[in-house]
C-alpha cells in the first residue's frame, strides 16, 4: 500500500504537488488576510500581520511554485532525476509542516519553523551534488542564491520571534523576494527564449554573454546594500565611532543605484528577446508580461529608495505583477508540457492572464490616490480567482498520468 501511494503520478516529478499545493495555498492564505485585515475575524498570528502576510507570500506560497521550477529546471539540465515518490512526499511535508510557525500553537509554532527550515536543508542537500559538478558550473548561482535565501528566512523567522531585532523583520523578507526574483530570472533567463523559439516561426534573438554574467553576480552587490541600509535606518550615529549619517546616505544611493541598473540591464535582455512576437501566443506573452513587471519592479524600486515612490507600491510591483504573473505563467505551460499536453492556453486561462495583470494595476495604482482598501481587496480577490481558476483546470492534468504513458 505504502509503496502504491508513491507510484501514484502525481509524485512522479516535484512540479506537480508543489503547483498544486502551492496553488491552494496561495488562495487560501490571501483570503485569510483579506478576512483578518477587513476585521472579519480576529487576528490568529502572534506577530505583526504584515509581517505574517509577507512571510507566507514569500515562504509559503512562492517558496513552493519556486522548488516546482527548480527541481523540473534542473533535472533536465543534469539529465538526472534528483526528487520522486516518498523523497518528494517528504519534502512537501516538512514544507507543509512549516506553515504554522505564528500561529498561537505554543512549542508547535517552534517545532513548525524547524520544520520549515529543513526542507530549506533538504533543497540544498539535493542540490549540491548535481550543481557542484565542473559540467554545471554556469547553474551553481541558483545553488548560491537558494542558500542566501535560506539565510534570510532564518532571520527573518528570529526577527518576528523578537530573537533578533524585530524591525528587521521586513528587511529580510524583502531580501528573500528578491532572491526568488533572481532565481526565477535565471531560470526564465534560460526557458522564455527557448519557448519563443518553440512557438514563433523564425525567431531568433541576440546572445549577449556579458549582460548574462552581470545579471547572475550583480544582485549580490544589491543583497550587500540592502543590509547595510537596513541595519543602519535606525541607528543613533553618535554611538558609531568613524560612521557618520552621511556615509549612511551613501548606501541608500548605491543600493538605488544598483537597483536602477537591474532594471536597465533586464530591460535590455528583455527588448533582446523581441516580447512583441508573443502576441499571437497567449501562453508566451503571459510570460513576457511576468518579465516586464520585473522590470517596471525595479525601477519603481529603485525611486522608492530616494523617496520619489511608494515603497509598498514598488514591492508589489515585483511581487503580485513580477512573481505572481510570471508564476502563474509559468505553472500553466509546465503543467501542460511536462504532462505531455498541447501548449496551449484555454480561454479561461487567458482570461485569468488578464484579471490577474488587472489586479497587479490595481494593486499598484490605487494606493498612489490613496484608494488602499478598494487596492487590497479588488486585487487580492482577483487574485484568489485566478488561482482558483488554475485548481478547477489544472488539477485533474497534475494528479493524473500522461496522455503517452510516459513517466513524468
Amino acid at each position: 500500500m505504502k509503496n502504491s501511494f508513491f507510484q501514484f503520478s502525481f509524485w512522479n516529478t516535484a512540479f506537480r504537488p508543489f503547483f498544486w499545493f502551492g496553488s491552494v495555498y496561495g488562495t487560501l492564505i490571501l483570503g485569510l488576510w483579506l478576512f483578518v485585515l477587513s476585521n472579519i475575524i480576529a487576528n490568529p498570528i502572534q506577530i505583526n500581520s504584515i509581517y505574517w502576510h509577507s512571510y507566507e507570500m514569500v515562504f509559503g506560497f512562492t517558496k513552493a511554485i519556486v522548488l516546482g521550477f527548480l527541481f523540473t529546471a534542473v533535472q533536465n539540465w543534469t539529465n538526472t532525476t534528483i526528487l520522486k515518490g516518498e523523497n518528494l512526499f517528504y519534502l512537501v511535508m516538512f514544507w507543509l509542516l512549516g506553515r504554522f510557525s505564528f500561529y498561537s500553537f505554543g512549542i508547535f509554532g517552534y517545532l513548525s519553523f524547524g520544520f520549515d527550515i529543513c526542507s530549506d536543508i533538504l533543497v540544498i542537500y539535493l542540490l549540491l551534488p548535481k550543481l557542484i559538478v565542473p559540467t554545471q558550473k554556469h547553474n551553481r548561482p541558483i545553488l548560491y542564491h537558494y542558500v542566501v535565501f535560506t539565510v534570510f528566512h532564518i532571520l527573518s523567522t528570529l526577527s518576528a520571534y523578537s530573537i533578533l531585532y524585530s524591525e528587521h523583520t521586513l528587511l529580510y523578507i524583502h531580501l528573500s523576494i528578491f532572491v526568488v526574483l533572481f532565481l526565477i530570472l535565471i531560470i526564465g533567463g534560460r526557458v522564455v527564449p527557448f519557448f519563443s523559439g518553440v512557438v514563433i516561426q523564425g525567431y531568433t534573438f541576440k546572445r549577449m554573454p556579458k549582460l548574462e554574467t552581470l545579471l547572475v553576480y550583480l544582485p549580490f552587490l544589491f543583497y550587500f546594500t540592502k543590509l547595510i541600509q537596513g541595519y543602519f535606518g535606525n541607528t543613533n550615529w553618535g554611538s558609531i565611532p568613524f560612521f557618520h549619517k552621511r556615509d549612511f546616505q551613501i548606501f541608500i544611493l548605491v543600493s538605488s543605484i544598483v537597483c536602477f541598473l537591474l532594471f536597465v540591464a533586464n530591460t535590455i535582455r528583455y527588448l533582446s528577446w523581441k516580447p512583441w512576437k508573443s502576441y499571437k501566443k497567449p501562453i508566451l506573452w503571459i510570460l513576457y508580461f511576468g518579465y516586464f513587471w520585473v522590470c517596471i519592479g525595479f525601477l519603481l524600486y529603485s525611486l522608492s529608495g530616494i523617496n520619489l515612490f511608494p515603497v509598498s507600491s514598488a514591492i508589489h510591483s515585483l511581487t503580485v505583477g513580477g512573481l505572481g504573473v510570471f508564476i502563474y505563467g509559468m505553472i500553466t505551460r509546465v503543467s501542460l508540457g511536462h504532462t505531455g499536453r498541447s501548449i496551449v492556453a484555454s480561454p479561461l486561462t487567458v482570461f485569468a492572464y488578464v484579471l490577474l495583470n488587472l489586479s497587479v494595476l490595481i494593486r499598484v495604482i490605487l494606493p498612489l490616490f490613496h484608494q488602499f482598501k478598494y487596492a487590497y481587496y479588488i486585487s487580492g480577490i482577483g487574485w484568489m480567482i485566478c488561482f482558483l481558476l488554475f485548481l478547477i483546470q489544472y488539477s485533474k492534468i497534475l494528479f493524473s498520468k500522461r496522455p503517452d504513458g510516459k513517466l513524468s
